[in-house]
Parts: C-alpha cells; structure tokens; sequence
C-alpha cells in the first residue's frame, strides 16, 4: 500500500478539510471569473444582413441583431429571446406562425450571437432585452399593455430581469432556469449567482405562462415549477410538456406550445 501513501498521504480529518477546501476555491473562482464561459455558446452566424425584418438595436455599449414583425392593428407584439447555443436563425419559424396569427415579433440575439457585437455577459444580455423593451415602447410606440415578454432556456434570465423593471402585458418562459449556477449546483453556495430568476419573479405580477418538457435532463422542470409557484401573479398557468426534453421541446410539443404562447399573447392571459 506504500503507492496509495505516496499518492495521497496518510488520511486525516484535516488532510480532507484541506481538500476539500481547496477544491471549493477552484470552483469559486470558475464561477465567479469565468461563468459566462460555462452559460454562453455562441454559435456561428445563421443568418446575414439580408434576412427579412433584420434591423439593428442599439444599447449603451454595442448594436443588437433582431428581426422585427409588425404586428396587425390592435394586435400585440411578443419580445423574444432565444436560448442557449443558438441565435435568431434557430426560430424564425416560430417568429411566422405567431406573425400569422397577427402578433407583432421582436427577436433579438445576444450580444456576441449573429451580427450582434459585445460580448455575452449577465449584464449585456440585460441591457439587449432593454434596448428591445424601448425599441417597441420608443422607437414603434407601442404600449407595454400590448407586449408580450417570451423566452426559451437562458433567455429567461433577461426576460425575467426585464419583467421584473417594466410592465408587460405577460411573461412567457420557456424551459427557463430559477438561476444559472442552480442548473448544476443546486444549493446556493457560491456568490454572484447569474440571473436570479427566483429571486426576481416575486416581484413579478404580470400574468405568467410556464412551459417545460417532463423529460428536460439540461434545465429539469423543478425550475419551471418553482418559477411557476414562486410567481405572485394571480393570473398563471402551467403547462408540461409529456416526453420533452430540453432542445425538442417546440418539435414534441407542436401547437400545444405554439398556440397556447399565441393565445396567451392574444387574450393577455389565460
């Protein structure tokens, strides 16, 4: 047993303390000095200048991509941010059912996704889902009674932030997380958390949709329950979506996710 001794020492209660708080300050500083490494994934580009709708948004620090859909008279207009490993390629799809039905879209990507310049931070991503807020409420004139704030995955963090400054018609989140150090660390033992939702969502009372796939092993749906009841709205639903994971949740789901965000937009609830 001499190797086991020369490999890691005699065992003691203080050689293990050691350890283990070593291991607790390597993983103190990876999630205080380089998460967004871990949460953003910026894909390659898939789309180009020339794509229907494409305008500019400028915030403080950089310009935003988005793709924007007027909406039909009297019709309001969804504010959406897309997930993870993705840009505003992914959805365009989405962005034309929803647009048939009358409903106004403002999809924006991230900063540092697409054509979008910056870099994916907390922070950037807030002052994005911002610029889009006023893009709408300044540059359209459109009234926040008539916006729809949506999001999939990671985008629920800024959609959340944003619900929780302004006053949308409704909230609408997608397979979203309750913070983004809880997907893989349950218990809050880190500082400087990214995206709080759970913390931020009760002081949101804005009608609430939830959705999330029974079967999501990415963001499992203890996060879309506990947004979900955290929630003070009085006006909420929750909806789960039977043998969805996290990535095929839209293909699984079919109408029952599309026409039911559609609906809810529509009649600014349930």
């Amino acid at each position: 047993m001499e190797w086991k001794r020369y490999l890691i020492g005699n065992w003691s209660w203080k050689r293990l303390l050691r350890s283990v708080v070593s291991v607790y300050l390597i993983l103190l500083v990876i999630a205080v000095f380089f998460a967004e490494k871990l949460i953003f994934f910026p894909p390659e580009p898939g789309y180009t200048a020339a794509t229907p709708g494409l305008v500019m948004i400028a915030t403080p620090k950089e310009k935003i991509a988005a793709v924007y859909l007027p909406a039909d008279p009297g019709k309001p207009t969804i504010l959406y941010a897309h997930g993870n490993a993705e840009d505003l390629s992914a959805a365009m799809e989405l962005y034309d059912e929803w647009h048939q039905a009358g409903l106004g879209i403002l999809a924006y990507d991230f900063p540092g996704y697409g054509l979008s310049g910056g870099t994916p931070t907390e922070s950037s991503c807030e002052r994005a889902a911002q610029a889009g807020w006023d893009f709408l409420t300044v540059g359209k004139k459109i009234a926040p009674s008539s916006i729809v704030i949506a999001a999939r995955s990671v985008g629920g963090g800024p959609a959340v932030w944003l619900a929780a400054h302004e006053k949308p018609r409704g909230l609408v989140l997608v397979s979203s997380f309750t913070s983004a150090f809880a997907v893989r660390i349950p218990i809050p033992i880190f500082p400087r958390d990214r995206f709080p939702s759970l913390k931020r969502i009760h002081t949101i009372d804005c009608p609430l949709l939830v959705i999330h796939g029974e079967q999501d092993s990415l963001i499992r749906i203890s996060h879309g329950r506990a947004l979900y009841e955290a929630s003070p709205a009085k006006d909420k639903r929750f909806i789960a979506i039977a043998g969805a994971g996290h990535d095929d949740l839209f293909a699984i789901g079919g109408p029952v996710v599309t026409d039911t965000i559609a609906e809810f937009a529509l009649k600014g609830g349930n």
